[in-house]
This record gives C-alpha cells, structure tokens and sequence, in this order.
C-alpha cells in the first residue's frame, strides 16, 4: 500500500529510505515533512548535491532495525523510561548523555526504538532539532562499523539540514567530488559542523557490545563527549562488559545511567506475557480458562528474571503444547536460564532436520550479509563434503519451513530490495545470545554440544560451500540461470570474504578457488562480470571500451588471497600478465599493501619498475596507501623512485597528497626528486597543500621544495591551499616567500580560490599579505 507514496518521494525529489510495512499515511507523513524542509531551506541544486554526497558516504540504513524492533514492541511497554526523571533531564539538558545497560535478552533493543519514537515526535515540527540513530547489529557486518556508523549519523543529521554546511561541501570537494573517501576524523569533523546547525541533537546508539572494532567506537564517543556541545544529547545501550563500562565512566556519572534490572522491567515483560497470550494465535487456546492463563503468567514472570527473551522462547514452546498435561509438564520443567533455554531447544531439533539445522545456524552467524529464505532455502541443500555439493531435491520447497526447522533461534523479517523494487523476506539468528551460545564453551558441557561452531570452521565450511557450488555450473550464468539459482550472486559476491578468514588454517578452499579461478570457467567469468574486484568507480568508467577480463593470479594478489597467490605461482602463472586496472598482480598487491604477496611475486620475477595501469607502477600504489613496509620491500628490490606516469604522476606526489608523512620521509631519503614535475597536481608541495597536510608540507619545503613552482590543476602550492581553506599552510607558504599574486591555474590566483572555496579568514589572510583584489571585486561576497 506504501508503493504509491513511493512513488511520490520520486516526482518530489526527496532522498528517503524506503521502509515496507509503515502504512501509506505514515510514508505520507514523511514525505510531508521531507518537502517542507526542502522548501523552507534547500534549492534544487543542494537537492542534488545531498543525493551525491549521501551516496558517497554509502551509509548502511539503521531504520529496518528500527522498525523491525517498533513492530515487536507491545503497547504500553517502556513508558517506565519516557516518564523518569534522568531520561527527562537527559532530553533537556546541556551535552547531556544516558547510559542504559542491562542482562543479555533483557529488551534494550525495543527499549531504544520505544525512545527513537519519542524523540523523533518530540522533533517532527522544529527544523532545529533532529534525532539520528543507530542499530549495532551482529546479523549485519555493514552495522557493526563505528566508521559506517558515523556515516550513518551523517546522512540524517544532512537530511534534515536546511543547508549543506560548508565543511561537508569542502571534504567532499577534497575527495574529487566522491572519487576518494575521507578519514574517519574528518568524517567526524564535519559532523561536528553539521551539529552546529540545530538547538538540540538527539544521537541514540544501540547495542555497543554488538560492535566489532570496541576499542575505536569507544574512542570516537570520547571525542563526541570531549566536544562538550550543549545542543548534543548522547543515549547508548549496552551491555555492561568491562571495557565499555571503563570507558563511557570517564564521562557518563552514575546520575546518568540506569540499569534495566528487573524490578525495572518486569512490568513490561508481563505486558508482553498478556499481550503474546491474547493475540497468538498458538496460544489464544489457554485463554478459555483464566486459572490456566493465570498460570502460565505466574510461571512466566518467576523464571524471567528481567529478560524478555527467555520469556519469549518459553511461550514458543507452549505455544506447542496440545493439552494441560502437556502444558503443565512444560512449566514444570521451565529452564533457569538462556543457555539451558537455547539447549533445550536445540535438543528439541528432530535427528532428521540436525544436519540442515547445523547448516543454517552455520550461515546464519557467520554470513557477511543478511540472507533471504530462498537463499537459505539452497543453503539447507548444499553439502560441501559430497560431490555434487548441491542437491537440488534437498531444496526446501516451502521456504518458510526454515521456521520449523530452527524453530525459536532464527526470525524471518521483511526487507525492501531497492527503491521501486519487491520486499525480500530475510532470515536472521533471532537474538545475539543465540550465536554467543553457538560459539561460546559453554554449549560444549550440554546435551546440545554437537551444535557447538568454531568461528574459523564455519568460514572454511561456508567458502568451501560457496565455490563449489558455483563450480557446479557448466553453462554461462545467463540472468536466468542466477534468477533459479537463489544462492549464486551471495557466492560469487562473498566467497573471497569467507576464505580469508580461514586460509590461514586449512589449504582446501584455496584449492578449489584455485580451480574456479580458470580463465575459460563460466563461473569465473560471471564472478568478473557481476561482481570485479576492481574498483567499481574505475571499472565503470571503462566500461565502454569493454576491458578485457585480467589474469587469475592478478584477482588473488588484488584480493590479497596469499595461498591461492602462491598456489596459481606453483602452476606456473606469468608473474608479469598483464589486464586489470592496476595491469598486474605487483601493483595490485602493492595497491593493497599486501606484502608477503609482494615478496612472493618479485621472488618469482616480478618486473618491479613494470609500467602501466592506474598508479603506474607497484612504488607508487604503495606509496598512496602508506604501506611503509611494502614500499621498504620495492626499494631494496630496486624501484625507481622518481618514475613518471599514473594518478599521481610520481611516488612522491602520491604519498604527499595522501599525507603519508613518514613515506615522504622514505622517499625523499631514498633520492626522490622534491621538485619533481608533472601530473594533476604538479608538484609534491602543491599535492600535500591542496591535501591540507601541515606536516608532509613542512618537511617538503625542508627538503628544498620550491614554494613558487608552477603547474597543476591549481597553478601553485598557495592557490591550492587557499582554494582548499587550509589556513596554517596558507601561512606557512607566505612565510617561506610564497608569491600571493601568482597568476594560473583554475582559479586564476590565490585570492580568487579562497573567495571561491568561501574562506573568509584566508581571504584576509591574502589580502593583509598583499593580495590585489580584482576590478570587480569577486571577494565582496564573501566578506558580507
């Protein structure tokens, strides 16, 4: 019903998720509240600028977490928080921040979108506040990032602001229009900006214990807290384990924290009990009787002990009983805790379903993305210790039967694929407790201990699964061929994902990648053609001269896939192919910084000065990712270090416009010519200026950079760093004799890129330093 105000978003321009399931009236209302803040504030061109910026920062979508958690809430839970005294001082409060932790299962998920409503109701008609949110998620690799997060909050702080600040339009002026990406510390700099925008700012993390990089999350909240900005209101949910705990005490008093113990949240469980016994269709038989019913409620809230999840799994399995015989044997016999619940239930799997159980749970935990029923409705089917792998009569014919299957450990969801596209169904582990279980130690002293996984095992079973039943095929990959085989665009997108993370310990999925890596192989060649691992941006505009497929040993040393490297070097692969975007595997691996790989390739004879591809040489893909010890490798091994060609023309101009300080060092120690030039950006000093690298800029000019040289796209080092707005270097090149008249480039003069770029204070700047304003005088703008 939602597809017609869909439509809408699109004839509006307006730049919304699409979420299946809220109602037309609701996609209605946002679409509403969308194009009054267009109106009242961006012009067609921020519009389009917004959609640019937004798809640059490729943000993961936090609101199918959010809604999936809206729709399990039941009516009337979670109101204890909305009416206490802290949540109510943290609403109003300068930089004020709320730490919720509780038990594992204890409801902080649907806690958190009870407040998410709140907030985002509290906001809906003030443009000047906002609330951005967040879901760490396990089930999900893209939502377990502080990065993507931060990207994330980005996004919806931007959509809701009536103009794109400045410094956002700068950064991403500074990554090449959405060429490059930025930094995680200049991401959170123009955050900062944005939030500067609005008189209170609502932030709502979910599930911090479910991030996977703790140690950088928990420093970037630090950096959040230490801004001491008064419009910031900070909420996290956690778990309390010790190093989240040591960290958020350092800003989060004991005023500001609750825990959600059961005293607290035993009302809402109860809630939940009533509400699953009235409304469950398995369970509305027991409502015939009160005394029964009562009952169940009784037995219920004595064992929660304040987690709704044990409750939850307990009325699964009453729903199941047929009879009071049945049902009072069941709560007789109601497990203490989570692991006894989870091991119960795991006992409970028929021995003709154990093997599809342990297959599903297998993908469930370790899978890279979110899977849908059809793909796990292959997965049931794909043995990868049989030849052939695949059984096509093993294939669940109802997919939905996975429920029966895996029963209270997975949940199915609704997902929209794509702006105008379907709603995919997708399967999940149906709680985080259920793959801590899986792989804790714990499992293994139970009746249930042949479900026990080990991470790396299950990777290895998942990789070797995936390419084998790719190599299943002997046909093209025709788009009908991918449409009846659900599980094929998961294996040829993530089979590299999931045998990195087991090559280490076992060589047989390197051996069969080895053998879908076959030039004349259909699957190999619908894996380059769906899925290349080149950069997609470089292969996209390729694209019209059809680039000619690379060489397997290129893919492995691009992908940093180390055995099937040497394994394809054992059969004699020519080390010195050509094809790709980096046109061989040195420069591929150097671009990756993958250095054993490296090693290997020049052992094998390598050309290390080879010339060609998008950095021309291996020295200087090295030198723009900062690898400090692969670049030390192709120096012993003889890399000219001032050779010509590629993005950055030369090593040195690489290593400076990524602010590489200590590789500069490197290079200009190794004999690099500081004044080397030619390229975009003409010279080092200019890449490192127009970067807005203080440091590579000083030590540059130490080493003799000429302050005036003339070239590249903005004509000189000042211009560069005028346009850009990087103050300090502005005034170190003045300092060191810098010409401020200086006429070329795309702007003409310093003067005229700072007015440009808007950056007052270097417009001043220039003109104290004698700068000649023009005729008309371009700078009046900006100075008003």
């Amino acid at each position: 019903e939602e597809d017609g105000a869909y439509c809408l978003f699109g004839i509006f321009s307006v730049h919304l998720p699409l979420i299946y399931g809220e109602g037309k009236e609701n996609a209605l209302e946002r679409l509403r509240s969308a194009a009054i803040l267009k109106h009242k504030g961006r012009s067609h061109d921020q519009e389009e600028k917004l959609g640019k910026i937004c798809a640059w920062l490729s943000a993961p979508d936090p609101s199918t977490n959010y809604h999936k958690a809206h729709k399990a809430r039941q009516a009337e839970t979670g109101l204890w928080l909305l009416r206490n005294a802290r949540f109510a001082e943290w609403k109003e409060g300068a930089a004020s921040r709320l730490w919720l932790y509780g038990i594992p299962g204890c409801g902080k998920t649907i806690l958190s979108s009870t407040v998410i409503e709140h907030l985002l109701q509290h906001c809906h008609d003030d443009v000047k506040m906002v609330t951005a949110y967040f879901f760490f998620d396990f089930n999900d690799a893209q939502k377990q990032v502080p990065e993507l997060m931060l990207r994330s909050l980005l996004c919806q702080l931007l959509q809701r602001s009536l103009i794109i600040p400045r410094g956002v339009d700068a950064l991403f002026s500074a990554c090449d229009n959405g060429q490059r990406q930025p930094s995680p510390y200049a991401l959170l700099e123009v955050t900062l900006q944005v939030m500067h925008q609005f008189t209170h700012v609502y932030i709502v993390l979910d599930a911090l214990d479910e991030c996977t990089q703790r140690s950088e999350l928990m420093d970037m909240l630090a950096t959040v807290a230490e801004w001491q900005l008064d419009e910031v209101h900070l909420l996290m949910t956690s778990r309390k384990e010790r190093d989240i705990q040591s960290s958020l005490e350092s800003y989060v008093d004991e005023e500001h924290t609750i825990c959600l113990q059961r005293d607290v949240v035993d009302k809402d469980i109860q809630r939940y009990v009533q509400q699953r016994l009235s409304d469950d269709k398995s369970l509305m038989k027991w409502n015939k009787d009160a005394a029964v019913r009562q009952e169940i409620e009784a037995a219920l809230m004595h064992g929660a002990q304040g987690m709704f999840r044990w409750a939850a799994c307990q009325l699964d399995t009453l729903g199941k009983c047929c009879n009071r015989v049945m049902l009072r044997s069941a709560l007789a016999t109601l497990p203490r805790t989570l692991d006894q619940t989870y091991d119960r239930i795991l006992c409970a799997i028929s021995e003709e379903y154990s093997e599809y159980a342990m297959r599903i749970l297998q993908w469930l935990a370790f899978s890279a993305r979110p899977l849908s029923v059809d793909e796990i409705a292959e997965v049931v089917a794909l043995n990868a210790a049989r030849d052939p792998v695949f059984d096509r009569d093993e294939v669940l014919e109802d997919p939905l039967e996975v429920l029966k299957i895996c029963s209270s450990l997975i949940t199915i969801t609704n997902k929209p694929v794509g702006r105008w596209s379907y709603v995919q169904r997708s399967v999940a582990l149906a709680h985080y407790s259920v793959q801590e279980y899986l792989v804790s130690d714990r499992i293994k002293q139970g009746q249930a201990k042949q479900y026990s996984m080990q991470e790396a095992e299950c990777h290895n079973a998942i990789a070797r699964g995936s390419l084998k039943y790719l190599l299943q095929f002997q046909e093209p990959l025709s788009n009908e061929v991918l449409r009846a085989s659900a599980l094929a665009m998961y294996a040829l997108e993530f089979w590299t994902s999931h045998l990195r993370k087991t090559e280490d310990n076992t060589e047989e999925p390197s051996w069969i990648a080895v053998d879908l890596l076959t030039t004349g192989n259909p699957a190999y060649l619908a894996w380059i053609r769906l899925c290349n691992p080149d950069p997609k941006r470089i292969v996209k505009m390729k694209r019209k001269r059809q680039t000619v497929v690379a060489p397997p040993l290129y893919y492995a040393a691009l992908l940093g896939l180390k055995t099937v490297t040497r394994m394809l070097l054992d059969k004699s692969a020519d080390v010195n192919a050509q094809g790709g975007v980096y046109n061989n595997a040195l420069q591929a691996a150097s671009q990756g910084g993958y250095k054993e790989i490296v090693k290997m390739l020049l052992n094998k004879g390598a050309n290390v000065n080879a010339q060609g591809g998008r950095y021309s040489n291996a020295l200087q893909a090295a030198s723009q990712g900062g690898y400090k010890e692969t670049i030390k490798l192709l120096l012993e091994t003889g890399a000219d270090v001032n050779m010509q060609g590629g993005v950055y023309d030369n090593a040195l101009q690489a290593a400076s416009y990524r602010g590489h300080e200590q590789v500069v060092e490197m290079l200009l120690g190794k004999g690099a010519d500081v004044n080397g030039q030619s390229g975009h950006y003409g010279n080092a000093l200019h890449a490192a200026s127009g970067g807005g690298y203080e440091q590579v800029v000083q030590k540059l000019l130490g080493k003799g950079a000429d302050v005036n040289a003339q070239g590249g796209v903005f004509g000189n080092a000042l211009q560069a760093a005028s346009y850009k707005g990087h103050e300090q270097i502005v005034k170190m090149l003045l300092d060191k004799g810098a010409d401020v008249n200086a006429q070329g480039g795309y702007s003409g003069n310093a003067l005229q890129a700072a007015s440009e770029g808007g950056h007052e204070q270097v417009v001043n700047m220039l003109l104290d330093a004698g700068a000649h304003p023009p005729k008309e005088n371009a700078v009046v703008a900006v100075l008003e």
